[in-house]
């Protein structure tokens, strides 16, 4: 089966983008030949992964098809992302007859998976995240194209906490988890055992970075015991904020690090003893790509006190032997309730998988809606 996933892809960063690679690879490893149409080539710096290369290995049965970079100027000048998407998929359908396409997110990838379907008739699936949901599809944002392009997908991939917004199309909806790691790479096996622990926040860095704490984490560095480290790994429209912030906290500069490919994400978590899974008035409310994947390394989630475990009950059994909570109000208080659960901490090697499903799982389940859309 020749599968197109049209979708957020490496180098563009972010929970949509590192879900299509990690489904990208599963299709792959079932034998499936996979083409990629994305425009993680024109995204702006600030949300692009530099130097991502993309590897031979890990890529194999995975072609990659960048759309045009770059256009004649022209009034009114604007960047064409669904024309150049459409037309790629039809460049890549016509070298590589495609069989299915996956849509990662409603805008612009579904609409542009609606119109390759009604040109060429491949049949589409339909993914989405949760901003594509608040920004667009709840308030009502080109509910006419939206209305289509429901309409017309073979299947509508969802979870049970968002059925009721696809009930006119309730024959269509099929549900499937939205993320499962793969635990082969995701392991707990190559964990490193630190003498101190390091702690790690990673994510985006927008405008309003204090939703995810980022102003409570880096309130609590001049209270970090001796030998622990703390790193911040992200970018955004709002990192220079951030910095500025930190050097008015600290009183010195902290080195935030970049992006990293989605590939190096379980070093990076393994080598970590807790990652920040802060959410303060966060208005989007979605499951945690890095959540889930620190659990599978065996990497202790801190999250607030009022953290509803409940989006993750068909995902992972007993969430709570694997996160922390901690209040947000008082850094003093946070600092020595990581300290606590530091001393009295299992550093052993976590057994089976606490997630409710396999990676081979949530492929075959992928799988299958495709077969179907196909026949």
């Amino acid at each position: 089966m020749n599968i197109c996933i049209l979708s957020k892809f490496p180098p563009m960063e972010g929970g949509i983008s590192a879900k299509s690679y990690w489904l990208a690879r599963g299709y792959a490893r079932a034998g499936m030949s996979v083409h990629v149409v994305s425009n993680g080539n024109t995204t702006e710096d600030e949300y692009k992964i530099k130097g991502c290369f993309l590897d031979e290995k890990t890529m194999k049965g995975i072609v990659l098809h960048e759309v045009e970079k770059s256009l004649p100027w022209h009034i009114p000048e604007e960047p064409h992302s669904l024309v150049k998407l459409i037309e790629k998929t039809l460049e890549v359908h016509q070298k590589y007859p495609l069989d299915v396409i996956d849509t990662g997110y409603l805008i612009p990838y579904g609409i542009a998976g609606y119109i390759v379907n009604e040109i060429t008739g491949i049949p589409y699936i339909l993914r989405h995240g949760g901003s594509d949901l608040e920004k667009f599809l709840k308030p009502g944002l080109f509910s006419r194209i939206l209305e289509l392009v429901l309409k017309n997908a073979s299947k509508i991939i969802t979870d049970e906490s968002h059925e009721t917004l696809f009930a006119p199309h309730k024959e269509k909806v099929v549900f499937v988890p939205p993320y499962v790691p793969n635990g082969e790479i995701f392991s707990p096996v190559f964990r490193k055992i630190n003498p101190f622990p390091i702690l790690l926040y990673v994510g985006k860095i927008n405008w309003y970075w204090q939703r995810k704490g980022l102003d409570i984490i880096v309130k609590c560095i001049p209270l970090l015991p001796k030998g622990w480290k703390l790193n911040i790994l992200g970018q955004g429209k709002g990192k220079k904020n951030l910095s500025e912030f930190i050097t008015k906290i600290v009183n010195k500069e902290l080195q935030i690090q970049p992006f990293i490919h989605p590939e190096k994400v379980p070093q990076l978590l393994q080598n970590a003893d807790y990652v920040f899974c802060l959410s303060v008035d966060e208005p989007i409310q979605t499951i945690s790509n890095t959540l889930l994947e620190a659990i599978f390394c065996g990497t202790t989630v801190i999250v607030n006190d009022t953290f509803d475990s409940s989006l993750y009950d068909t995902l992972v059994d007993n969430i709570d032997s694997f996160i922390l909570r901690v209040p947000l109000s008082k850094p003093q208080e946070l600092v020595q309730s990581i300290e606590l659960h530091w001393r009295n901490k299992n550093h052993q090697i976590m057994g089976n998988s606490p997630m409710c499903y396999s990676y081979d799982d949530y492929i075959e389940m992928n799988l299958k809606i495709l077969e179907k859309s196909v026949q």
